[in-house]
């Protein structure tokens, strides 16, 4: 099936007339009743029913009728729409996250290069890291970001560090623990621990803190979560500590008493952007030097 048959057979159909047809489509009649009937033969069914004296649509072929102007009519919007970016030599920046919680990182660096580079838009992929790995290696996304852990055996990627990220825990500001400057997990042996699902943050053999999360959760009763939103709701509702990296920490921490984990419980984990080795485009070399100077001017 193709547009030239579509537009053939919607064009018949308005006009019941195959000759009439030819002539608005500046087709021969012959031409207008091979597309036809090809398109016929790709469906399986009669789609009119001709004679001397008359052309009428058949039961199929009035059903088919509707479907076929509005495929035609989605054609015509998409290529005016490609159109119309082609004119304004408009580029789509795709961004991958896991999380809403990490677009708090470039939401400024955004804002600047809306006026840096006026005809790139971006647009955001939320989704877990397995689906976010396979898009950069088929490049429907320009970058993600993302722990070096998360990133391990993607070829022809490269990895821009922007910092250490550091593991915290929400409690409840009631939280008899509310006097501790850092938790260890003797601190939670009370607690029920709630932790995201590995999709969200894989980690690799080896990573120190995840280890002592699944030994815990061999003893003790523990919660894991699909996404950030449900871990710190039922921390902020008490029912356990939320057990989350920095990037993903909530925006408004005023209901949370928010405690880091004390180092010796965890080895460093190198958080940054994963992108294609050798990017070209000027904006996302951009955006990535942008994000890194905010970053260590907040850590400053």
């Amino acid at each position: 099936m193709n547009t030239q048959q579509l537009l053939c057979f919607v064009c018949a159909a308005d006009h019941l007339n195959f000759t009439k047809a030819a002539e608005e489509l500046y087709l021969s009649a012959p031409t207008v009743t091979h597309h036809i009937k090809n398109l016929e033969n790709e469906l399986n069914t009669l789609l009119f029913i001709r004679t001397s004296k008359m052309v009428k649509l058949t039961e199929a072929g009035q059903q088919f009728y509707t479907d076929a102007k509005d495929i035609l009519s989605r054609i015509d919007i998409a290529e005016k729409k490609i159109q119309k970016i082609a004119q304004k030599d408009i580029s789509f920046f795709q961004i991958g996250c896991t999380s809403y919680e990490e677009t708090s990182f470039f939401l400024p660096v955004l804002k600047e290069m809306r006026k840096q580079y006026p005809h790139v838009y971006p647009r955001l992929t939320i989704q877990n890291y397995y689906t976010l790995k396979n898009l950069l290696q088929s490049h429907q996304i320009d970058l993600m970001f993302a722990t070096s852990e998360m990133i391990s055996g993607i070829s022809d990627c490269f990895f821009h560090k922007l910092r250490h990220s550091r593991t915290f825990v929400l409690l409840p500001k009631d939280s008899p623990l509310k006097n501790k400057k850092s938790l260890t997990f003797d601190d939670l042996k009370e607690e029920t621990l709630i932790t995201l699902h590995p999709k969200l943050i894989p980690f690799q053999n080896g990573n120190q803190l995840q280890e002592k999360l699944a030994l815990y959760s061999q003893a003790y009763f523990n919660i894991v979560c699909e996404n950030i939103h449900e871990a710190s709701f039922l921390a902020r509702c008490g029912y356990g500590a939320a057990i989350l990296p920095d990037f993903y920490l909530p925006d408004h921490l005023e209901d949370f008493l928010v405690l880091p984990m004390n180092p010796e419980e965890e080895l460093p984990v190198n958080y940054g952007i994963v992108c294609q080795k050798n990017e070209k485009h000027d904006f996302i070399r951009w955006f990535m030097k942008r994000v890194s100077s905010i970053i260590f001017e907040t850590r400053s």
